[in-house]
């Protein structure tokens, strides 16, 4: 007698191709997408919130204070012995010392000391605070044409010295002209060095 073997088992179905694998599937692919735009969501928010700051414009607002002229008194009486800031000279003061017309200060003495220049002349080229800088060449030429001082000086006292020399000092830039250092100093010196001892007016 022979013997037969049992027909065999029928494999199982994979679990995608069921009803409940598919759902389950299905799920977890859905599952998956939420996570993964969570994550990229979240990503996004905590860059935004750590990320550097935007530039934020931020207008500032200045005031603008406009400074009034304020110009040197200028004329007699000259000022009395002693060192003066070049701006505080008037005109007509002696000096001793003198070696540049552009000097910060200056020392001012009696007449009938021995001196070495002598500030003849002094006035302002305008007065008029809202005049604007004529430039360097129209300064030049009204510093030299405010310093022709030969009328001013006593022919009998000049006569003495052969080497008398016109310095002059002016605003050279258009700060000191809004300032109102619009000043021209007209310095008279002899150029060897020799003093005077009495004006030279």
């Amino acid at each position: 007698m022979t013997e037969q073997s049992e027909p065999g088992t029928p494999p199982k179905p994979r679990l995608t191709q069921t009803a409940r694998g598919q759902t389950i599937f299905v799920s977890l692919w859905v599952l998956g997408t939420l996570v993964t735009l969570g994550l990229w969501v979240g990503a996004f928010v905590l860059g935004q919130s750590v990320g550097a700051p935007e530039d934020v414009a931020i207008e500032e607002v200045i005031d603008v204070v406009e400074i009034a002229a304020e110009f040197p008194e200028l004329g007699p009486p000259a000022q009395a012995p002693g060192t003066w800031a070049w701006d505080e000279l008037r005109g007509g003061e002696c000096l001793t010392g003198f070696r540049d017309a552009f000097a910060e200060q200056f020392q001012v003495v009696s007449c009938s000391s021995p001196h070495n220049a002598e500030l003849l002349h002094a006035e302002l080229l305008s007065r008029e605070s809202s005049e604007p800088y004529p430039g360097d060449p129209a300064v030049l030429a009204a510093a030299r044409a405010a310093c022709d001082v030969r009328d001013l000086v006593n022919i009998e006292v000049a006569q003495e010295f052969s080497d008398l020399r016109t310095s002059y000092s002016y605003p050279v830039s258009q700060d000191q002209w809004d300032a109102g250092e619009r000043g021209v100093y007209c310095f008279v010196y002899s150029e060897s060095g020799a003093t005077f001892r009495s004006s030279l007016r």
